[in-house]
């Protein structure tokens, strides 16, 4: 069976290019989605692919390290999501007899996984349509700032994935107070410092102490999750 570094070797093939696009993706179904399980599958994909852009930058076994980190965080969010869903079902009015197939299918939709299975959840100036146009105009002060402000030693595309990744991160923090999603835009946030920071501090040693402060911070956010639970205004 091949180890990480491996897999990420076999990866290469995959250009840089691609990579910042599929960070474009997942940071921006991260501002823009509201189910949990998407927001879990986002942030998976966004630690694979800065892992991936990492395993050019520096040793092969540290960008392995921060993919195994992503690995760790987002089974603790998702046991802390799916507990506190397993709560609300056991007292959703969808589980009377008859009505199981609709409220899967309504969980499972496209339209619940995006905008979530009750509009009425957000307020209209955070809704749906907000969050789309807030992606477009990040998408253009992300290019502006990566083609003005060059950060050192590093290429446009990584400098592009940099600034995305923390204006993405930065964005979701302002628009939301649900713990799912504030946990989701700070580790967005960390991940686009840390793909900067690990190009200058590439010392393995700092980067377990760096990964052990993420562990901490999913495991207070899964407590967050699980304490607050879910109310009906919430987004989970």
């Amino acid at each position: 069976m091949p180890t990480l570094p491996e897999i990420l070797a076999r990866l290469q093939f995959l250009t840089q290019e691609w990579a910042l696009l599929g960070l474009f993706i997942t940071a921006g179904i991260i501002l823009v989605a509201r189910d949990w399980r998407t927001l879990i599958l986002a942030l998976l994909a966004q630690y694979i692919l800065a892992g991936l852009i990492l395993s050019r930058l520096v040793r092969p076994d540290i960008a392995a390290l921060k993919v195994m980190i992503g690995a760790f965080i987002c089974p603790i969010l998702f046991l802390s999501a799916r507990q506190v869903s397993t709560r609300l079902a056991l007292f959703s009015p969808f589980t009377e007899k008859g009505q199981g197939f609709n409220h899967w299918w309504q969980n499972f939709s496209l339209s619940s996984l995006l905008v979530g299975p009750d509009r009425r959840r957000g307020p209209a100036a955070t809704g749906f349509t907000f969050r789309v146009l807030a992606v477009a105009l990040m998408i253009i002060v992300t290019t502006t700032l990566s083609n003005t402000f060059a950060l050192p030693n590093l290429s446009l595309n990584v400098t592009t994935a940099v600034y995305w990744l923390v204006l993405a991160g930065l964005v979701t923090l302002i628009l939301t107070e649900d713990p799912m999603r504030v946990g989701h835009g700070l580790f967005t946030v960390l991940t686009g410092f840390d793909l900067y920071y690990t190009t200058l501090e590439k010392s393995l040693l700092m980067t377990g102490l760096w990964g052990a402060v993420n562990l901490l911070i999913a495991l207070a956010i899964g407590y967050l999750i699980i304490a607050k639970g879910a109310r009906p205004e919430e987004e989970l």
